[in-house]
C-alpha cells in the first residue's frame, strides 16, 4: 500500500494538521503502507516559503519519516511542486469533459444556486466562465474504508457541481487531488471528515473515466480536532501569524494516543470483520 501526508502551505501547521500526519503515520506502520509527502501548493498566491519550510520543520518533530518526496524546501520546489504537474491535471480535464462529465458555468457566486448552465452547452472556453462536474444525475458512489465497510455517497447532496477549472483558466483541488494520488498510485487516503464531499466527488470522477484504481483505493476520514469553542482547528484562524507549532512531551504523548486510539478503531473493525 502507498499513503500520503498531503499539508497545504496556506498558513503555518496547527496541532489538527500534526495529528493527521501522526495517524497516517500509524497506519502505515501498522499496514506496512509506503508514506509519500506531497505538498499541495496549487493555490499559488497562498504559499509562502515559509508555510512551506515548516512542514520540513515540523514532520521531524514529529517522529515522522517518509519514503519519497521532497527533503526540503528547494527540493520541493524544483521537483515536486503541483505548478510542476499543471500539464498532467489539464489533462485529466480533458478527459472529463471528452466523456460529456463537465460543462461550462458563467454564474456567480450570488447566482449559483439558480444555476441552469448544465443544460445550456455553452463552449468549454466560453469567456469568464467556470467547468464544473456534473452530478445532477449521477448515483451514488461507493467508498471503501480501510475498516472493510462501503459507504454510500451521493455527490450531488455533498458537493453539487462543483469547479474542476477556475475562471482564470488554473485547475481546481479536486482535480489536482485525484489526479496525483492516480499517478503516484496513492491507494489509502487519511483525510479528515470535513473532506468526505471531495471522497464523493473524486470517485465520481474515478468512475466516469473508468480508473479502477482510485474506485479500489481504500479510505479513513477521521474526526477534526476543535478549539475550545467547538471550531474546527484552521490556518485562517492564525491568520498571518509568526507562531510555530512546537509540542512538548505532553502534546506529543496527547497526540500520539489519539492516533493510536484512532488506528485501533479501523483496524480492529477490519479484522473484526474477515474473522
Amino acid at each position: 500500500m502507498r499513503t500520503r501526508i498531503a499539508p497545504t502551505p496556506s498558513g503555518l501547521l496547527h496541532a489538527g494538521n500534526a495529528m493527521n500526519f501522526l495517524l497516517v503515520d500509524e497506519l502505515a506502520r501498522r499496514s506496512g503502507a509506503q508514506v509519500l509527502l506531497r505538498i499541495d501548493d496549487l493555490d499559488k498566491p497562498r504559499v509562502r516559503k515559509a508555510y512551506v519550510e515548516d512542514i520540513f520543520r515540523l514532520l521531524p518533530l514529529l517522529g515522522i519519516a517518509w519514503t519519497e518526496g521532497p527533503r526540503d524546501e528547494a527540493d520541493f520546489q524544483a521537483h515536486w511542486s503541483q505548478q510542476l504537474r499543471l500539464d498532467r491535471y489539464h489533462a485529466l480535464i480533458g478527459r472529463l469533459a471528452a466523456v460529456g462529465a463537465t460543462f461550462a458555468c458563467t454564474c456567480t457566486r450570488t447566482s449559483v444556486l439558480r444555476c441552469q448552465c448544465a443544460s445550456l452547452g455553452l463552449p468549454m472556453d466560453t469567456p469568464g466562465a467556470v467547468l464544473r462536474l456534473r452530478t445532477a444525475d449521477a448515483p451514488p458512489v461507493s467508498a471503501r474504508m480501510l475498516n472493510g465497510r462501503e459507504v454510500l455517497l451521493d455527490p450531488h447532496q455533498l458537493i453539487p457541481e462543483p469547479v474542476l477549472r477556475q475562471r482564470n483558466g488554473s485547475p481546481a483541488y479536486q482535480v489536482a487531488s485525484l489526479s496525483d494520488d492516480i499517478d503516484m498510485g496513492i491507494d489509502l487516503i487519511v483525510r479528515g471528515a470535513d473532506l468526505l464531499p471531495s471522497t464523493a466527488a473524486q470517485l465520481h470522477m474515478a468512475r466516469e473515466l473508468g480508473i479502477q484504481v482510485f474506485l479500489d483505493a481504500r479510505f479513513v476520514h477521521h474526526p477534526l480536532q476543535t478549539d475550545p469553542e467547538g471550531r474546527k482547528l484552521s490556518k485562517s484562524q492564525q491568520g498571518t501569524g509568526t507562531m510555530h507549532l512546537t509540542p512538548g512531551p505532553e502534546e506529543l504523548r496527547a497526540w500520539r494516543a489519539w492516533a493510536t486510539e484512532q488506528a485501533d478503531l479501523d483496524l480492529r473493525d477490519a479484522a473484526l470483520r474477515r474473522s
